[in-house]
């Protein structure tokens, strides 16, 4: 038996489980859950952090996929295969059928996610280099967030909730990978920068240089608590004027401001989500 056929069978078996003890119901579960009544805001978010990734990868990630309360989920799609890539990656949106949804409710009710604060789980020491998978589910009450090093890649771990909430991320990667979504069209945005000549290659021909397009200077901007980064974000028109000029941009574009040069990062804000928030290397 295959592993995905495994993670089937097991997911079915919870079905079954969550309707014998007296649920079943998406009605039901809204309730037990204590889900937020505005179908568009947050329900789930999933962020990866940690492992041996360059400095570019802490800054600038951000959350690896978004699920809304009314099914829309958000991710990352496939990135063009060109060098150098898109300053801006390929998010994108798509709809949760019913069934996934309620598959989604039923995992949540089964970990208990409504009844945690914070879990923290190392169990897995012998990987190593290996990120830390945190997954936010928000109700009523708030945030409720749940944190795995190294989930998914052993099985055997001491919390049993553990397994589910790597069949649920792996089942949520694998609805959104379909290739059947839409281009995502953020509200806002986050702009990471740094400055200095060493981040790119003189000699590479595909390296360009535009004016800085920022409405402050970069000592103006947030400090991100990473020495050397800077952070500032964007709403409205002001947001989609510089989403239109990043769109241009591909990630050997530098910025000029006077006579030094930037390297900036551009990802969407989500709804709920700090801006700018302090990021731990």
């Amino acid at each position: 038996m295959t592993t995905k056929q495994s993670r089937s069978l097991w997911a079915l078996a919870m079905i079954f489980m969550t309707a014998a003890c007296g649920g079943g119901g998406s009605d039901d579960l809204t309730q037990t859950l204590n889900l937020n009544e505005d179908p568009e805001s947050t329900l789930l978010v999933v962020e990866s952090s940690g492992g041996f990734v360059p400095v570019e990868f802490i800054v600038g990630q951000g959350p690896t996929l978004v699920l809304q309360r009314d099914g829309t989920v958000i991710g990352q799609g496939p990135q063009i295969e060109i060098y150098p890539g898109p300053l801006l990656a390929n998010w994108q949106e798509s709809q949760l059928d019913d069934e996934t949804m309620l598959f989604v409710l039923e995992e949540l009710d089964a970990i208990g996610f409504a009844e945690i604060d914070r879990v923290e789980n190392n169990d897995i020491v012998n990987v190593a280099d290996a990120p830390t998978t945190t997954v936010t589910f928000y109700n009523q009450e708030g945030a409720h967030e749940f944190s795995v090093y190294a989930l998914g890649m052993e099985t055997e771990v001491s919390d049993a909730r553990v397994p589910i909430l790597a069949n649920l991320v792996q089942e949520l990667y694998d609805a959104t990978s379909t290739g059947s979504g839409q281009s995502y069209e953020p509200e806002a945005i986050q702009v990471v920068a740094t400055a200095g000549d060493g981040l790119f290659d003189a000699n590479d021909p595909t390296v360009n240089f535009v004016d800085w397009p920022l409405p402050q200077g970069f000592a103006d901007m947030a400090e991100l608590g990473i020495e050397g980064w800077r952070c500032a974000a964007y709403e409205g028109a002001e947001g989609q004027d510089l989403l239109a000029i990043f769109g241009e941009a591909n990630q050997n574009t530098f910025f000029t401001d006077g006579d030094v040069n930037y390297r900036l990062l551009v990802r969407p804000l989500f709804s709920g989500e700090e801006p700018c928030a302090p990021v731990n290397s």
